[in-house]
């Protein structure tokens, strides 16, 4: 439980960060994939007996985390800024949705209790968040190139 007030601080980070629209940086896009990786995978490294049945749960949540993540690309609003050419996302709600979405049922599946099932449900939606995030900054990259690309 004392996890909570960590996960609602980050929540609200991240509501108000996802929110607003701001500039497509390619070279700091890949900081926060790179730290939740870490994240996860010394989440995955405190799991002892790794069954055949977990790794298909994990290798299914990261499956959903990319379909969920290439939904919320495609949901970003993408706008090339007239006077300096610079371009800009803004999420929208749809995504922002989506995203909270699989960090609430995480943190339920979390607290639900520590049975011998509900670690890797817990882990495989950790790999939901993880190919969801990774999956929307290569089409958020992608886009920005293309658009970048309309530019010259």
């Amino acid at each position: 439980m004392m996890d909570s007030p960590v996960y609602l601080i980050v929540l609200v980070i991240i509501l108000l960060r996802l929110g607003r629209e701001r500039e497509v940086r390619p070279a700091n896009m890949w900081i926060v994939p790179a730290l939740f990786t870490y994240m996860t995978i010394g989440t995955l490294a405190e799991t002892h007996d790794f069954t055949a049945v977990h790794v298909l749960m994990y290798l299914m949540g990261a499956a959903v985390g990319t379909g969920i993540g290439f939904l919320r690309g495609k949901l970003e609003r993408f706008r090339v800024h007239p006077s300096t050419g610079n371009i800009t996302t803004q999420s929208s709600i749809g995504s922002i949705v989506l995203f909270v979405g699989v960090i609430l049922l995480r943190l339920l599946v979390k607290y639900m209790g520590s049975a011998d099932m509900l670690i890797p449900i817990g882990n495989a939606l950790l790999l939901v968040s993880l190919a969801s995030i990774c999956t929307r900054r290569c089409y958020v990259y992608l886009r920005y190139r293309q658009l970048q690309g309309q530019r010259y």
